[in-house]
């Protein structure tokens, strides 16, 4: 190798290393937030809506085990065992009750689940989209069965 390609070489080496060595000691010595010019999905924040009540009490939420459920637009199955999913229950889940309700001016479905433990229901409300990807959920609430 020619001693000027030699030089280059080590100079170049040299230079990355002065500046690792110079970025690792700012960032050690000021470790603070830079914002950066794009957005990554871990700084976006969402205001998350108001908890909302669901707008049945508990005897009414209890009458739904002694009718059919009305699904509404979770009629179908498949529809429905993937909102099931993204709630977090296994898409075999025996819904044992469901209503369509509206909610702070939004439709939703209530969906009747058994809860642990035992003799609990669980009431979910979830929009009328709901799915594996996006659930909705308006509301829920647990009533003991007496």
């Amino acid at each position: 190798m020619p001693p000027l390609r030699r030089i280059a070489a080590w100079a170049g080496g040299a230079a990355a290393l002065i500046a690792i060595g110079v970025g690792t000691a700012a960032l050690i010595r000021f470790p603070g937030d830079t914002p950066s010019g794009h957005r990554s999905l871990d700084a976006i924040t969402v205001a998350s809506a108001p908890t909302a009540v669901l707008p049945l009490s508990d005897p009414e939420i209890l009458e739904l085990l002694d009718r059919r459920p009305d699904y509404g637009p979770l009629t179908d199955p498949a529809r429905r065992a993937g909102c099931l999913a993204g709630l977090g229950y296994p898409a075999s889940t025996h819904v044992l009750g469901a209503r369509e309700v509206t909610i702070n001016g939004h439709p939703g479905v209530v969906l009747l689940l058994p809860g642990t433990p035992e003799g609990t229901i669980i009431a979910l409300a979830v929009a009328p989209h709901c799915s594996s990807a996006d659930t909705g959920l308006l509301a829920d609430t647990t009533v003991r069965r007496p």
